[in-house]
């Protein structure tokens, strides 16, 4: 089609069967690399003008650059990927944040522009977040749409970022309960010995030491070592629902040994015997690289020597919660296991090593030491006072075991 040049830069004429009609092509450079945006089918010079006119306000705009007219929800599926190919978010971790995103942001903002996000619009709808979760599950909601928009302004996707800082509210809606006293840890431990095998016993056990549940149906043949009567544990696989053949840990620093006491190490001893009647009866012989908790296939024939299901042991507490008056769950033992831990007197540091945290503050999100120190400080008091007035009174028949007391800035503190 033949286009012909009017007085006006950018307007052009050309003939059609209903007559002449105008068009309208303007050049422009973006990120350097030279494009165009048009309009055609104007019937009058004043409608060319005005699409021209139109174009220019775009141009200056920045509409016809993609990256300005990202949706919300194009942005989350650009960010939450480049998350798993940078390795920052296992596939369990984005499972985990995607849930978030879809249930507190996608309906209200999916569909709109990162650059159509206002301040106080998303500080209204934060506030009906509150109405339905507790606020440590908005801040938690918030910190991850935050650090997405934080990431859209690195990127040049925004010039900057409208909710940096938002203010949360407080609620009446209380946290789902994480905590667990040792009396009711001593109660639910006794009814499971009860009501449990031995063999699922053990799997339970071991969330005593801090193992995710996803670690434990992930400890392999090759993950024990026992030195001299208790069980050293690799953590260097995990099974989900969505990895059920392992193929990695929840983070990079989850990776990690666990030292276990003589009673688990006992029962483990027992567990590796089972499984190997078991693989026995289902015609396998068990390797190294084998999954220590195998399906003896009560139910399902099928399913006998294959690994037990990574919901195994969640099945195994509710069937304890039933015959108990107290709820536990695999992470609320992790959270005790970091709260005795903090009471025992062990460095952060260290209860983040063994929990697999990256940092020490996450290791203080577990535990609970005002609900649990009061009384057991006080008492580590009077039996620090009483057995140091006894050393200092006559040091050669007072027994102090190494370790028994600690010294830090004049206080003796029992550990």
């Amino acid at each position: 089609m033949k286009y012909n040049k009017t007085k006006y830069p950018n307007i052009f004429t050309y003939e059609t069967k209903k007559g002449k009609r105008y068009y309208v092509r303007r050049k422009f450079k973006l990120h350097g690399k030279q494009t165009e945006a048009s309009a055609s089918g104007l019937k009058t010079l004043a409608e060319a003008r005005q699409a021209l006119a139109e174009i220019e306000n775009k141009i200056a705009m920045g509409d016809y650059d993609p990256r300005k007219n990202m949706t919300v929800d194009d942005y989350w599926q650009i960010y939450s990927d480049n998350r798993i190919k940078t390795g920052r978010w296992a596939p369990d971790t984005i499972a985990n944040k995607d849930t978030q995103y879809r249930h507190c942001f996608q309906k209200r903002f999916g569909n709109i522009r990162l650059k159509e996000i206002e301040r106080l619009d998303y500080e209204e709808h934060i506030t009906q977040l509150l109405k339905k979760y507790a606020r440590v599950s908005v801040v938690q909601a918030n910190g991850i749409f935050e650090a997405m928009i934080n990431d859209a302004v690195v990127n040049g996707y925004l010039d900057k970022n409208p909710i940096l800082k938002i203010y949360i509210g407080e609620n009446e809606t209380k946290p789902k309960n994480k905590q667990i006293s040792l009396e009711e840890f001593r109660e639910w431990d006794k009814c499971a010995k009860k009501v449990l095998s031995q063999y699922n016993y053990v799997m339970v056990r071991l969330t005593y030491f801090g193992l995710r549940r996803s670690e434990v149906v992930g400890i392999k043949f090759s993950s024990l070592e026992l030195v001299d009567t208790r069980f050293k544990i690799l953590l260097d696989e995990s099974r989900t629902y969505r990895r059920p053949n392992g193929n990695g840990m929840k983070t990079k620093t989850s990776r990690r040994y666990v030292v276990v006491d003589e009673e688990t190490s006992a029962l483990l001893k027992t567990a590796i015997n089972t499984s190997n009647e078991i693989a026995k009866k289902a015609g396998r012989i068990l390797s190294k690289s084998d999954f220590l908790f195998l399906d003896a296939g009560e139910r399902v024939r099928k399913d006998a020597g294959k690994p037990v299901a990574c919901s195994r042991i969640f099945t195994n507490f509710k069937k304890v919660n039933r015959n108990c008056d107290i709820h536990a769950t695999p992470h609320m033992m992790r959270h005790f296991f970091a709260t005795q831990g903090q009471i025992a007197g062990v460095p952060i540091e260290h209860m983040a090593a063994v929990l697999g945290h990256s940092t020490a503050y996450m290791t203080q999100k577990y535990t609970h030491i005002q609900d649990e120190v009061a009384s057991n400080v006080t008492d580590s008091f009077l039996r620090a006072i009483k057995l140091l007035f006894l050393f200092f009174k006559n040091p050669l028949k007072t027994p102090l075991k190494q370790g028994t007391v600690s010294y830090t800035k004049n206080l003796f503190f029992m550990i």
